[in-house]
């Protein structure tokens, strides 16, 4: 908790201030008899929320008009008392003290919020500190007291990131992020298999669903057409000699091995040569995920982009030129054995003839065979990556639609039950309603007076404090003034039910109500007024005596 707030600044009838102290539940900062204005009441919680890491006290008018001034504040967790101070000029540092509030060491201003964090006990998955607390700290110069949008922590603040911060609070938001996160990575695979195809590293993939089946017809007539040239050619092979057609066949089998051996070994040879000289190489990194994506990949095109670290070569360059020497003399002796098959294969004359014949036009028919499938598969795989995204959208969809419509529940439950209170069962309670996570409503039905309004924001507020691990909130006096007595009673037993820190100004010191007027009693820890008691001893914006007679004095 907020344990005390002390500056040498703070002046009452001349004289300092001692250390304003704190309760553990509700604390109010009171006005004077006349609810005096510009008496400091704002402004104290401004400071209240510069302790707790916020920004706008640094930036106020009063912090400039007063000039540099250090704020000291101490935060009390388990009967351990943690000294921090902080000056509104170098407000992105915030200092760490000892209990006469000597600077022991510096945070930046980030690390103090989670420190702050971490104070507090906050386990929430996902949320920063001022995250949490911001929206709720409601002050006048803040502006985040819209009666209607009580999701967003300041005016300009997008709508679906004020319901993102209301899922995180929740602890729901990590569940949503799953989600977001596998429907990312869907839509980068098919990024990516978009610009593979426009850098013609894919197949290229037919567009339309005509096409695709006309594709489909084609492949089927070839391989017709195959199977009846292999019929053809076994029939031939038939009619030869069979054990020397066999032979042939050994014969091809070791010469289509060996040249798949020499090409592998060739491909090395040639990838340590382009690492010496710095040529280009096969791609690592991004590429080699590209490679997992899509195994039709042209990796040879890829590495075409890129040159060899010359810094590696340099570390490598001589096991390398070794590699050189010893692939070399695999190539060669592979070539020499495939010359002396060649050659034997040669010996056995028509045979060997028709085979090659039969070959190249078998490879022709597959070359065109795989060309249209792989064209097709193209298509399947854009289609297939395109169902992935939209069923991983309508997964997010039903797991967020899911998720709001509890954290509404839990909500409206809430604050039917602070409302029954305030009401006596009377009065309809305010309800919101989140829709898809892109905006949201905030109502009280069949009621929109300015008074129930604020009533209701203060109802949402403490049903928020309640059902979360927000630790604490800010109420500034204006949301009070159009309170009727009755429920305004009612609201100062919730706050004072609350086991966490609530922080409230309050116009008048003589409240409307005795039960009112007690509980503000018993809970103030400051009380602020005109002619010296304002929270810096003075209201710079009331003319002086001097100033008042010279504008009083007739003209001449």
């Amino acid at each position: 908790m907020l344990y005390e707030i002390q500056c040498d600044r703070f002046i009452s009838n001349g004289q300092p201030r001692p250390p304003i102290r704190f309760n553990s539940g509700l604390n109010v900062v009171l006005g004077g008899r006349n609810a005096d204005n510009s008496v400091g009441k704002s402004t104290f919680m401004l400071i209240i929320d510069f302790a707790f890491g916020g920004e706008t006290y640094a930036k106020s008018q009063t912090a400039l008009h007063i000039g540099n001034h250090l704020i000291k504040f101490a935060f009390k967790f388990a009967e351990t008392l943690y000294y921090f101070s902080r000056d509104v000029v170098n407000a992105n540092t915030v200092n760490v003290c000892d209990a006469n509030y000597n600077v022991q060491s510096t945070l930046s201003i980030d690390n103090f919020r989670k420190k702050l964090r971490e104070l507090y006990n906050i386990t929430l998955r996902n949320g920063s500190f001022r995250g949490i607390v911001g929206p709720y700290f409601r002050i006048a110069e803040i502006e985040n007291h819209n009666s209607l949008k009580p999701l967003h922590a300041f005016p300009s603040q997008k709508t679906i990131d004020a319901i993102v911060a209301l899922e995180k609070l929740f602890d729901e938001y990590w569940h949503i992020e799953e989600y977001k996160d596998v429907l990312k990575k869907r839509e980068e695979k098919l990024k990516a298999h978009n610009a593979a195809r426009k850098q013609a590293l894919l197949p290229n993939s037919v567009t339309t669903k005509t096409a695709y089946k006309r594709n489909t017809t084609e492949i089927e007539r070839l391989e017709k057409e195959l199977e009846e040239l292999t019929l053809q050619t076994d029939r031939d092979l038939s009619k030869e000699n069979t054990e020397e057609a066999d032979q042939v066949s050994e014969i091809k089998g070791k010469i289509t091995a060996l040249k798949r051996k020499r090409t592998m070994l060739q491909s090395r040879l040639d990838a340590v040569k382009l690492n010496v000289s710095g040529g280009i190489r096969y791609v690592q990194g991004e590429f080699l995920e590209l490679q997992e994506f899509f195994p039709d990949v042209n990796i040879r095109k890829i590495a075409e982009i890129e040159a060899f670290h010359e810094k590696l070569i340099a570390i490598l360059k001589q096991q390398m030129e070794d590699e050189i020497l010893r692939l070399s003399t695999l190539v060669a002796a592979a070539t020499d054995e495939i010359q002396v098959l060649e050659e034997e294969q040669r010996s056995h004359g028509s045979l060997a003839a028709m085979s090659k014949a039969f070959l190249d036009k078998f490879s022709h028919y597959r070359q065109q065979i795989d060309t249209l499938r792989n064209q097709n598969k193209a298509y399947d795989d854009a289609k297939t990556f395109a169902d992935d995204i939209k069923a991983a959208k309508q997964a997010l969809k039903d797991a967020e639609d899911t998720i709001l419509r509890n954290i509404e529940s839990m909500i409206n439950s809430q604050m039917t039950r602070y409302n029954d209170f305030v009401y006596n069962q009377t009065r309809k309670a305010p309800e919101i309603n989140l829709f898809d996570g892109t905006w949201y409503e905030f109502t009280t039905p069949d009621d929109t007076g300015t008074g129930t309004s604020y009533k209701s924001l203060i109802v949402f507020d403490l049903s928020i404090l309640k059902l979360t691990q927000l630790p604490t909130l800010i109420h500034d006096s204006l949301i009070f003034n159009d309170i009727g007595y009755a429920p305004l009673e009612k609201i100062m037993e919730l706050y004072t039910q609350s086991s966490k820190q609530i922080f409230i100004a309050f116009d008048k010191k003589e409240a409307p109500t005795k039960a009112i007027q007690k509980i503000l009693d018993s809970a103030s820890i400051l009380h602020l007024s005109s002619d010296g008691n304002e929270l810096f001893g003075e209201n710079w914006g009331r003319k002086k005596k001097d100033e008042e007679e010279d504008s009083a004095a007739p003209t001449k």
